[in-house]
């Protein structure tokens, strides 16, 4: 009995997807091997092939296709209500369609999320858990913070975008990749009003290795989420982790503004890691007010922005979605940005 070519052409979308799943279960088992073969090895191919086509176009690719696969969907299920279509050919097109979604998923950027971690690839000594370590470098950030203070007036965000890519340039060696890996475009997201409600400033899309972000960031916002989500086009999937790329970038840029941004955005995560640290008033009232009062705007800002509801569900599905991915802390990873940071300064004053 020969089984007919039409029925093997529907079975290829599910072959894709449990070599898929095959190919997680080894990478998540296999850390060393998905860095060098997958992380370092084929996915700056991916990347390249896929930027060399996304940075032709300024709106987002992602987005379209995103609309593309809802609109199709209703079509299908318009065409299921006026019996145009049987329930079992619409329930299998919809099965292959997430199959193969699911699937390129992680072939094209996904599978990174199973490399080994950066403190094994920046060889970062994680530093005890102590008070006094933490509060010794939350008064090192202040004291930088202070010194870098730039006034919003010296932006310049048409020359953003070059200035973080000359700084992910020069900070390659460090982070261990070989620049540029692929063609950067930054893009806004399409609906950011809804996201900005969300209080989501930027995101990657993976499927054509794009980085958005949101139109209604403040000054002080746009330097680092735009070097966070660059640094998800480098394979790095830990929120924690893209964080620190962000913060490091900025802070290393030649840029003074951009700089004092990076400082800001560490300090921010610093007051709220703070919450039960003796010295905690002491060392706030350091901080100098005019970077008080940029701190206080730019809360503002997203305060008058936010809808909790929206928030809070945006925030569930974010958390479900990293716990799917082996970020184990979901959410909260990111504020593991705290400990890279504190285990990079450690390490440079050592």
């Amino acid at each position: 009995m020969r089984i007919k070519l039409p029925h093997i052409k529907s079975l290829i979308p599910f072959i894709f997807f449990f070599l898929t799943l095959l190919l997680q279960l080894f990478f998540k088992n296999n850390a060393p091997l998905t860095e060098k073969y997958y992380s370092t090895g084929l996915y700056p191919l991916i990347a390249q092939l896929l930027s060399s086509a996304s940075v032709l176009l300024p709106f987002s690719l992602g987005d379209l296709l995103y609309l593309a696969l809802i609109l199709t969907f209703f079509i299908g299920l318009g065409l299921l209500i006026f019996k145009k279509i049987c329930f079992g050919r619409f329930l299998l097109r919809v099965f292959q369609t997430t199959a193969v979604m699911y699937a390129l998923f992680y072939w094209l950027w996904g599978f990174n999320y199973y490399r080994q971690p950066a403190h094994q690839r920046l060889q970062l000594t994680k530093s005890l858990a102590s008070d006094s370590i933490f509060s010794r470098n939350f008064g090192h950030v202040i004291k930088q913070v202070n010194f870098h203070y730039t006034p919003q007036i010296n932006f310049k965000p048409y020359a953003n975008d070059s200035m973080i890519e000359s700084s992910y340039k020069n900070m390659s060696d460090f982070f261990n990749f070989e620049y540029p890996m692929g063609k950067s475009r930054m893009k806004y997201i399409s609906f950011s009003d809804f996201f900005a409600k969300a209080t989501i400033l930027g995101y990657y899309g993976p499927f054509f290795n794009e980085t958005h972000i949101n139109k209604h960031l403040t000054v002080w916002d746009i330097p680092v989420v735009s070097a966070h989500e660059k640094s998800h086009r480098l394979g790095v999937t830990s929120e924690a982790e893209a964080g620190f790329y962000g913060w490091l970038t900025c802070v290393k840029s030649e840029d003074s503004f951009t700089q004092y941004a990076g400082w800001m955005y560490a300090l921010d995560y610093f007051v709220y890691q703070s919450r039960d640290i003796e010295k905690r008033k002491e060392l706030i009232a350091k901080i100098r007010p005019e970077v008080i009062n940029d701190m206080k705007v730019r809360n503002k800002h997203w305060r008058a922005w936010r809808n909790e509801k929206i928030d809070k569900a945006a925030s569930k599905v974010n958390d479900a979605y990293l716990k799917s991915n082996n970020i184990k802390k979901g959410i909260d990873d990111y504020n593991g940005v705290v400990q890279l940071i504190v285990d990079y300064l450690e390490q440079e004053a050592s």
